[in-house]
């Protein structure tokens, strides 16, 4: 950077004459060469101590001429676009400054680098304080077109050229005097002084944002009063530094504010215990004027530091929470401050969220007065959250959206025991469902299927009338959450049974009326609407997930509700029928007897409604129970054949032709066909044990019993239709030969002429 300069030492006589030259040059009252001068100043400042103020002050004025000059020339070519000229003479005498000055701070900076630095720092603040107002056009537009038109400026440039290579050469020593003069003249000039932050952090942005942080902290640290603290000038110069940095060297500010919390929480000297002490009031007070600063902290602490920040380091900086009230007045203060900080998180809001409960649920090692204080915080932040979605309703709260985003880490602490975490689960997501149902109903239905006390059970209730009020949306919602339970249970691996107890159990509380929510009846209209899927379920399951499928549909139709369609009232009634025979196979007998009355009165109340439903009942009934695989259960035999191999290559035709020698027509008395395996002759049946004489009588009576609950009228009678319904059934099934002459029995001669 320093250039070949032509100062040198001279001898001390001549030190009279050099001062007294610059004297008169400075007054003018003698005419000089602007660059012989220079370096006579220049040589005063080197060799003369007691002139370096007067030597700074005269360079303060070529550069303020220079300044006003390009000023001038730049509202010229605003005016008539125009290119700005150039000033021979003071472009050399500014370089010759330049050069010297560099090589000053080079050969000797722990003496020269603060003197200079501060110097240039406060020139530039003057300058651009001064002439900021007069470049209209290109100041308006902001930081880059102010940095482009001072880089432009020979004067300016200069200046900061020299600042940079005073903190270049005091990197490692003594930056700490430069950073505090940064930061005196960003807080005379601001904001006019933004331009020289933006290129001097820009070129150090490591140990600018470190030494910016350090000397924002000691100067807080002194200002103990909540009105001080806050707005402290040195405090604003800092968010005003960081914030231009931010942009491009976001990374950097992210892990020197994790560093200086780190700091805060390891031991020190006494010295440093009232700056380790304001730290995190310092962070606060940064995070609750900057948005940006948040979104660091909160991805620097809360993120990247997820070992180090947890109940025990909750319990550490409790020790030192006493002290940061006289930073923001009181207690109260504090908490809404951390209240609304939280509430801002973009980014870490369900680990604060964990973080909260993890310290009020009373762990292991956590102090009685830390439980209390995180329930208190808690308690705020949701109330808050409440408020103002209440208020706005198109709200738009960082925390709530951060926390949509990982609902998945929410969700499971539905089914804690803790009821604390329960109940804030239910509350956060419920917010959420304000704005996406979608999350309200996706958590639900998880809960409905998970679900595994009575606990779970009543937080479900509790997320469904944290909704929206109106009964209808509520039963909307329940029928939506029945119905994706339904479907993310029935894929392969999935079992439905704990679903359907826990809905079982939501019916027999809306029937007893327990809670406002449940007397609208929503988990019965939830049933009926998703009655489609339900059928089709109770006809695959078995075991104790079809009696609670069953169950649940017996209470949601027990009710005021209207019916469903004839096409899913005879779709219920097939499904009831099989149900049945399934009951009758179970080994229990206490459950063959519930499911068999539940049965009864299923397709008892179906009949009375609907005589569609009550026709295909009887004839589903005494279909299964005379030819189908379920005829066993009342005495018939059960043959099992013994061939496990058919011969797929012979022809039935070609058998049967072998069997005879004269030709077979079909529909007369010489056609005969013989019965077996195709190639195999005839089939050889092996009888198998046949149920006992008391199951079968059981299972007869529980038969008759169905069959006469089918057959009952409104008024709890038999009903004459539906038995002669059922005679004409049997005549069907058994003798199809006379099913066509009505009630009449057929004379005895055409009974005669059928082959048995």
């Amino acid at each position: 950077m320093a250039g070949t300069s032509v100062i040198k030492n001279m001898p001390s006589h001549d030190l009279l004459s050099e001062l007294r030259t610059f004297v008169s040059g400075a007054t003018r009252s003698m005419k000089t060469n602007p660059l012989e001068f220079a370096r006579t100043a220049l040589s005063l400042l080197k060799t003369l101590p007691a002139a370096r103020d007067a030597v700074l002050e005269y360079f303060c004025t070529l550069f303020d001429s220079a300044v006003d000059k390009y000023i001038t020339d730049v509202q010229m070519m605003v005016s008539d676009s125009s290119q700005p000229g150039a000033v021979s003479y003071e472009e050399a005498t500014i370089t010759e400054i330049h050069n010297v000055l560099c090589s000053f701070v080079s050969l000797n900076p722990e003496a020269w680098a603060p003197i200079i630095s501060t110097w240039s720092l406060e020139l530039l603040g003057e300058l651009s304080s001064r002439y900021t107002g007069m470049a209209r056009a290109p100041m308006a537009a902001g930081l880059n077109e102010s940095l482009q038109l001072w880089m432009s400026c020979r004067a300016t440039r200069t200046l900061i050229d020299i600042t940079t290579q005073c903190f270049s050469c005091l990197m490692h020593s003594d930056t700490d005097s430069c950073i505090n003069a940064l930061l005196d003249t960003s807080v005379a000039h601001s904001p006019n002084f933004d331009w020289v932050v933006a290129h001097v952090g820009g070129c150090f942005p490591h140990t600018v944002i470190t030494k910016v942080l350090s000397c924002g902290l000691k100067d807080f640290s002194q200002h103990a009063s909540a009105e001080q603290g806050a707005k402290s000038p040195k405090l604003i110069s800092v968010v005003g530094i960081l914030g231009h940095l931010a942009g491009s060297h976001f990374v950097d500010i992210r892990t020197a504010l994790l560093e200086l919390f780190k700091w805060s929480m390891e031991p020190g000297d006494v010295e440093e215990a009232d700056q380790r002490k304001a730290t995190v009031p310092f962070l606060f007070q940064l995070a609750s004027v900057s948005s940006t600063l948040l979104r660091a902290l909160t991805t620097g602490v809360l993120q990247t530091c997820k070992s180090l920040l947890d109940v025990t380091m909750l319990a550490q900086l409790a020790t030192q929470a006493p002290g940061w009230c006289e930073y923001f007045g009181s207690a109260q203060a504090l908490e809404g401050l951390v209240v609304h900080l939280a509430l801002g998180c973009e980014e870490g809001g369900t680990k604060i969220l964990k973080l909260l409960l993890s310290a009020a649920t009373l762990e292991e090692g956590v102090p009685q007065n830390v439980c209390t204080t995180a329930r208190r915080i808690l308690e705020l932040l949701l109330q808050e959250v409440d408020q103002q979605l209440r208020c706005t309703l198109s709200a738009n709260i960082a925390l709530l959206g951060c926390i949509q985003q990982e609902v998945s880490v929410i969700q499971p602490l539905l089914l804690e025991k803790d009821n604390l975490q329960v109940l804030t689960a239910v509350r956060l997501i419920a917010l959420i469902g304000n704005e996406s149902p979608a999350v309200l109903i996706g958590s639900a239905a998880q809960l409905l299927q998970k679900a595994s006390s009575e606990d779970h059970l009543v937080a479900l209730v509790r997320l469904i009338a944290a909704g929206p009020i109106v009964n209808q949306i509520q039963n909307i919602y329940m029928v939506h959450v029945l119905e994706q339970a339904i479907r993310e249970t029935s894929g392969p691996g999935s079992s439905p049974e704990n679903l359907w107890k826990n809905v079982v159990m939501l019916l027999r509380w809306e029937r007893a009326g327990a809670g406002k929510v449940l007397r609208g009846r929503p988990v019965s209209r939830a049933v009926l609407d998703n009655l489609d899927e339900v059928t089709n379920l109770l006809g695959t399951v078995s075991g104790t997930c079809a009696h609670s499928v069953a169950t649940a549909v017996d209470l949601a139709l027990n009710g005021a509700m209207p019916f469903p369609s004839t096409q899913l009232l005879l779709m219920l009634s097939k499904a009831v029928v099989g149900y049945f025979f399934l009951c009758l196979q179970d080994s229990d007998m206490t459950v063959r007897l519930r499911g068999a009355r539940l049965c009864c009165r299923l397709l008892g109340r179906l009949s009375v409604h609907s005589s569609p439903t009550r026709a295909l009942a009887l004839r589903e009934i005494l279909e299964k129970s005379l030819f189908h695989s379920h005829s066993h259960l009342f005495g018939a035999k059960i043959t099992k054949s013994s061939v496990t191999k058919t011969n797929q290559d012979t022809s039935l035709l070609h058998d049967n032709q072998r069997q005879g020698s004269s030709t077979m027509l079909a529909q007369r008395h010489s056609s005969v066909f013989h019965a077996g395996v195709i190639g195999d002759g005839p089939r050889v049946h092996n009888q198998s044990d046949a149920l006992s004489s008391d199951i079968v009588a059981h299972n007869s009576h529980q038969l008759i019993n169905l069959l006469k609950a089918v057959c009952t009228n409104n008024i709890g009678g038999v009903s004459l239709d539906a038995m002669t319904m059922v005679s004409l059934l049997l005549v069907e099934l058994i003798s199809p030969d006379v099913m066509y002459n009505g009630l009449p029995w057929p004379e005895e001669e055409f009974c005669k002429a059928r082959f048995y």
